[in-house]
């Protein structure tokens, strides 16, 4: 563009007398570039990092008031005017007021300095909640109360704490119903909400307690006993990145740290069962701590909590030294979090929210600021943004709520206000700024200081109605020309191994505040779930994963509908064009009603799943919970509420409301294209710049361009109402018919199921375990618990990867990926099958490791859904289908994750470590492409067949099987819509209801067992020959090595510089038990578990407790030396394999630090992982560690995964039996030092048994070096890697 031809002095004046046109008022700044030979203007007088506001004119020939200063046909306001000059502007600016574009023919555009000469000594300015100074007409900003009422007179100020004033009416709701009359021009005419769901409002949660402090600071409390015996403390400082000034990008993060590990209140929490960390985001801050209630000898834990919690906030010390410790830290942060999942995260941030700072000032922030940064600055930080008035403390937990307040006031209330509204008055921020009719600007909670304006780029369809366009459109219509349908970014890089389409829509976000709201929020639940099953479904031919959402985001502030596809880069024009086509299907014909109610009822389910589950939710998930509905003004309610809200709405849902809520949701990709399709908000494609030729074994270039994605989504050919409504027949039963039952249950059953009952049932009182062999071979073990109203299963058999040979590497994990692929079985399609899981809320999963290929499960524990996942899992031993067509997808599919690591740096690092210690073991490491190569069918088949047998199965099942919460959960659903049970038989819940709770819970029990027997039971044993599963892999033989030969190091040609490395060595299983290779070190050492002399030695659980503790010391010290005392890492850690069935096992050492510092943090890891001999574990170490691994124990049995994990094993041959399980809090609380100390000679630290994997990624070829490297693979074209021996 060529210079202005105006003095770069010059400024403008904007005025209005139209609401409309107040946010554009004020002073504006000649640019020194131009747009469309025609001058641009910005405006001044805003916060340093607010989001700009340009006038311009534009490419389509119009005057406007934009974002954007690149000259697009976009804004907020447009004049159809092409005068040389603002000033000379003569026709009327046309502005969206938030239902409409409408003239405002008072805006006037004017020369300051002609202003000035005609007397004029006030510049206009903003109104309502868009001050950046004074307001033009009206009482001034700081006069104003909630929402624009007058202010009344400030009282006395008040020294006691008050209760939250009475809510005034939400803005945000307001706010959001702009957009949804602007919506009106996307071919969306809304259906009107019943009567009896518009006006009537959802009740608050009548046990959440709120307040406000005299100084500003609110609380909230909510008495929860999940897990018993310890509370969850958050405090929420509002405060985050993009309040950050230009020059102080990363100082909220900085201060987090800074503050956090700098307390010295929260060190003295260490050892007291007590867990803190911390968090920074976009718009908040947040210092959080989980404690116990009180310590074994009677301390109560909560004033220390909250004295760390206020000194975290209100008073840290930020010694220089402690500055110049987490700058450290901070800097390694940034290089180990930029791997390539968050390089896609912010390319897509900056796509999605390019109008306002989300998009460009992340967390993180700048290297070069956070290297200069001083204790001024950060003080400077801390003192505008973080006081009381600024924070909210939550607190939820197992406490006692009158003791908790009077602690809160105690600490919090002594700190002084600063920034009040008005002094002693308790203030309420709204979630929306107010004083906004712009349905694209979004302002954050308001506080008597000034925060930066944040708009967005909400989706609102472009100037036009159905396929006709105006002449306020942006383009020729008449010559050809396309509507703009918002912007596609295209980002490369040569690390990518698939194809990720991105697609987004802004909204705001609807505050959840009465019955039409969980109306709406239904039908939207709807949609996303009959979509995501029509897309999926077409998977099997096009290789198109696709996820599906709309929700509102806690950090982002704003509602996103996200439509992620993944893709194989040479088919990403099937996986799009079947995207589009079932988008645009829904959007022009809805769903049918079977679908409707098929997904409600799934809904039911779930809302009476939180009813039963409403004791068990761990005080951390309703604090998060709570927290999430604050910042969206979402009314909070318990589950009974919900389930009552929800039974409401369910009866005025009808296939009109969501063809509708389809159009508003999904229109941006169903009409795109159309005059009445609202733009996406962005589209962010990420690829790589090349692909693998299986034919040839070359990589090629591989390039997708903006026009190819364009010309597709504008081609698709629609589909017909018939194939679009085509419904798919969903099986009540899948055994119904199939003369299965009828066989099994014989004359007699009933006797031989007793008889076999009777002997072969065995219960653990202890425990609670009950344990059962089957008649063909398989073992049962179930607990009953009360945690969740799902149950859960996991069914396992030895084997997994440890029974692959070395001329069939992976056929066990191919074959069980291509059963899964199928998803069939008899002669039930795929389709059948998801739509069976829905109905009746349950999931399976296939997936093996090396010791164990395994089936899990989830049902419902209601309506037969333990029947319906056993008929399932019958079907899938008995019939399952093999298809050369998911055999295929499924090799491709572990090709890429093979293509994918070699280009991963972690994960590239730990298979080369992996590589070392087992390197005549292919079974460890992950699998190689010719190793896939050599794959068929059969040979999958028969290696699943040989692991999958039923005589060696082991089946473990979790959950309420006593029925002790069903009736809760009944209660509060009787009179819903009908859940279509099916084998329902009536009359069942009246008997039960008559019968004592004993004899309830047997006949219960009862009819587990011989659900178990006549479904998997009855599958009869397999004549396949049973895998060789004794097969321990054995380490290495470091000292038969060079140095060389166990050491690996890799670079990483990458755009960025990071490094990571991994160091291994040899360690017994979970039960005390290496290979061989380490049972010969033992043996040459003398090491004897019994050595410590412990009275628990001949305990089985012995060795594995020790190994725990041993496990978290090694943490503690790695982090206190390696990354607090010498900076060298943000994150370093230990991990044990800890086997259960093979007597092998190895631990990994992991830190990431900056390349030119990884040699020095690699040799500190090695120092603390040898140096326990030197420093021998103390008494205080274990004590701490045991405290730690006791309260999580305590914790996790909370969770039916837990106790999953507790279950299984125990009918295999190893030393785990019932006492495993009974003696945990007992083993852990009477470990020592001396055990600790001697499980740590277990493991092999001598320097010649000591395996290091080091990578580092940046400019530079790629290149691999010592041992022998695998197979090699390209980064970029057209260079080669190196490998060096």
């Amino acid at each position: 563009a060529a210079a202005a031809p105006l003095a770069l002095g010059q400024r403008l004046v904007v005025n209005s007398a139209q609401p409309a046109g107040q946010p554009f008022c004020g002073e504006y700044q000649v640019q020194s570039f131009t747009r469309n030979d025609r001058p641009v203007f910005q405006k001044a007088g805003l916060p340093a990092n607010s989001q700009a506001v340009y006038l311009l004119f534009n490419e389509a020939g119009q005057w406007a008031f934009t974002p954007h200063a690149d000259g697009r046909a976009d804004g907020w306001a447009f004049a159809q005017d092409s005068a040389g000059s603002p000033s000379e502007i003569k026709g009327a600016f046309t502005i969206w007021d938030g239902t409409t574009w409408a003239p405002d023919a008072t805006l006037r555009v004017l020369d300051k300095a002609a202003v000035l000469s005609a007397g004029s000594t006030s510049t206009p300015g903003f109104s309502g909640a868009a001050v950046a100074g004074g307001a033009a007409g009206g009482p001034a900003a700081s006069d104003m109360g909630f929402y624009g009422q007058q202010a009344s007179a400030v009282p006395e100020p008040v020294y006691e704490s008050v209760e939250l004033p009475t809510p005034m009416a939400s803005v945000g709701r307001l706010h959001w119903k702009a957009h949804w009359a602007a919506s009106e021009r996307c071919l969306v005419r809304w259906v009107p909400a019943p009567a009896a769901l518009a006006d009537k409002s959802l009740p608050s949660h009548p046990a959440v307690k709120r307040g406000v402090l005299p100084n500003g600071m609110r609380y909230v409390m909510l008495k929860n006993a999940m897990p018993p015996g310890r509370f969850e403390a958050h405090i929420e400082l509002h405060v985050g990145s993009i309040d950050e000034e230009p020059h102080e990008q990363g100082i909220a993060h900085m201060m987090e740290h800074v503050c956090f590990l700098g307390s010295r209140k929260r060190e003295r929490l260490i050892g007291t069962g007590s867990r803190s960390n911390a968090l920074t985001d976009f718009q908040h801050t947040i210092y959080h701590i989980h404690s116990p209630v009180r310590l074994e000898d009677g301390r109560d834990m909560y004033i220390p909590a909250l004295e760390a919690l206020h000194e975290i906030a209100f008073a840290p010390e930020m010694l220089p030294h402690r500055i110049e410790k987490e700058r450290k830290a901070v800097l390694a942060e940034m290089q180990q979090v930029n791997d390539m999942e968050y390089r896609i995260e912010t390319w897509t941030l900056s796509g999605l929210h390019e109008t306002n700072k989300l998009g460009s000032q992340f967390p993180i922030g700048k290297e070069e600021q956070i290297k200069a940064w001083q204790q001024k600055d950060l003080k400077a930080f801390h003192e505008k943004w973080y006081y009381p008035g600024n924070a909210t403390l939550y607190v939820v937990g197992d406490m006692e709520e009158e003791e908790m307040l009077r602690g809160i006031k105690r600490i919090f209330e002594p700190t002084p206000a600063r920034n009040e509204h008005a002094p002693g008055q308790a203030f309420v921020e709204p979630v929306w700024g107010s004083g906004s009719e712009d349905p694209r600007s979004l302002f954050r909670r308001q506080l008597a200081k000034k925060r930066p304006e944040q708009l967005h780029n909400f989706s609102l369809p472009m100037v036009g109605t159905g396929d006709v366009f105006t002449q306020a459109a942006a383009f020729d219509q008449a010559s050809g020309e396309r509507p703009w349908q918002g912007p596609i970014r295209i980002c490369r890089n040569e690390l990518l191994e698939g194809l990720q389409l991105n697609f987004y829509a802004k909204t705001p976000v609807r505050p959840l505040r009465t019955l039409e709201d969980i109306w709406h929020l239904t039908a939207v639940r709807i949609l996303i779930g009959v979509l995501q099953f029509r897309i999926v479904s077409r998977y099997s031919s096009n290789h198109a994963p696709v996820q599906i959402d709309h929700s509102d985001s806690f950090r982002e502030g704003c509602a996103v509908t996200s439509i992620t596809i993944n893709a194989d880069p040479r088919d990403w024009r099937n996986a799009l064009a079947c995207v589009v086509q079932e988008i645009r299907a829904i959007c022009d014909y809805g769903i049918t009603e079977g679908e409707m109610k098929r997904y409600m009822a799934a809904m039911l389910k779930d809302v009476q799943k939180g009813v039963a589950e409403a004791d068990s939710v761990p005080s951390e998930d309703h604090l998060n919970f709570i927290m999430t509905s604050d910042v969206f003004d979402h009314v909070v309610m318990n589950p009974e509420q919900s389930c009552v809200a929800f039974q409401e709405v369910v009866p005025h849902v009808t296939m009109e409301q969501i063809h509708v809520t389809a159009k508003w949701m999904l229109g941006f990709i169903g009409y795109y294209g159309r005059a009445a399709a609202p733009p996406t908000t962005a589209v962010v494609v990420c690829t790589p710049t090349q692909v693998y030729q299986e034919q040839d074994g070359q990589w090629v270039p591989f390039n997708i361009t903006e026009e190819e994605i364009l010309e597709l989504m504008l081609s698709v050919p629609d589909k017909s109402r018939e194939d679009a409504l085509n419904q798919v027949d969903v099986p009540e039963s899948l055994l119904a018919g199939k003369g299965y039952m009828e066989k099994i249950l014989s004359d007699g059953v009933v006797d031989k199921m007793t008889a076999w009952r009777a002997c072969s049932r065995k219960h653990d009182e202890a425990t609670g375990i009950t344990q059962l062999l089957l008649p063909n071979g398989a073992k049962v073990n179930y607990a009953c618990t009360t945690n969740e109203s799902q149950g859960t299963m996991r069914m396992l058999v030895p084997g997994g990867r440890s029974a692959d040979t070395q001329e069939n590497l992976g056929s066990a994990m191919v074959g069980i990926r291509t059963v899964s692929e199928s998803g069939r079985v008899s002669d039930f399609s795929r389709e059948q099958i998801e739509l069976f899981a829905v109905s009746n809320t349950m999931s399976v999963h296939l997936d093996l490791n090396l010791e164990f290929a395994f089936i899990d499960a989830t049902f419902s524990m209601t309506d037969n859904g333990l029947v319906a996942v056993l008929e399932l899992l019958h079907l899938l031993f008995q019939e399952p289908r093999w298809e050369l067509p998911a055999f295929v997808r499924a090799q491709q599919a572990y090709r890429a994750q093979s293509y994918a690591v070699q280009k991963s740096l972690e994960q590239s690092t730990l298979d080369r470590l992996m590589r070392l210690m087992f390197a005549e073991d292919g079974r460890v490491s992950e699998l190689q492409v010719p190793d896939l190569n050599k794959l068929t069918l059969g040979k999958v088949r028969q290696a699943v067949a040989a692991q999958l047998r039923p005589q060696d199965l082991e089946i473990n099942l979790v959950g309420d099987f006593a029925g002790k919460t069903h009736g809760k959960a009944s209660a509060q659903v009787e009179g819903g819509l009908s859940t279509g049970k099916h084998h329902e038989e009536g009359g069942e819940a009246e008997a039960e209801d008559e019968e004592v709770p004993a004899a309830a819970v047997e006949r219960r029990l009862r009819e587990l067992d011989e659900n178990l027997w006549k479904y998997l039971g009855s599958v009869p044993q397999s004549e396949v020959p049973k895998a060789d599963i004794g097969r321990a892999p054995v380490i290495s033989r470091g000292p038969e090595l060079t140095p060389e030969a166990r050491q690996r190091t890799a670079h990483l040609e990458d755009t960025d510089e990071r490094a990571v490395a991994n160091i291994g060595g040899g360690a017994p299983n979970r039960w005390g038990r290496g290979d061989v290779y380490h049972t010969e070190c033992m043996k040459a050492k003398g090491f004897s578990w019994n050595t410590a002399n412990s009275q628990l030695k001949d305990h089985p659980l012995y060795p594995s407790m020790c190994l725990m503790a041993v496990r978290e010391v090694m943490n503690t010290r790695l982090f206190s030396t390696v990354r607090d005392s010498l900076g060298l890492s943000y994150d370093c850690n230990f991990e044990l394999s800890m086997f259960d069935r093979l007597e092998a096992g190895w631990y990994t050492c992991t830190v990431s630090a900056h390349p030119s510092r990884i040699s020095e943090a690699v040799q500190a890891a090695k120092q603390v992982v040898q140096g326990v001999r030197k420093r021998p574990i103390s008494d205080h170490e274990v004590r701490t560690a045991c405290r730690t691994l006791l309260r999580r124990h305590e914790t996790d049995l909370q969770t039916n995964e837990y106790w999953i994990s507790l279950l299984t094993h125990l009918q295999y041959d190893n030393p785990k039996d019932t006492t495993c399980v009974r003696d945990i809090e007992r083993m852990l609380t009477s470990l020592n030092w001396r055990d600790v100390h001697n499980a740590y000679l277990t493991l092999l630290t001598d320097a010649d048994q000591l395996f290091v994997s080091v990578s580092t990624a940046g400019p530079g070829s790629s290149y691999i070096s010592g041992g022998a490297a695998p197979a090699s693979v390209s980064t970029s074209m057209p260079k080669e890697v190196v490998d060096v021996n």
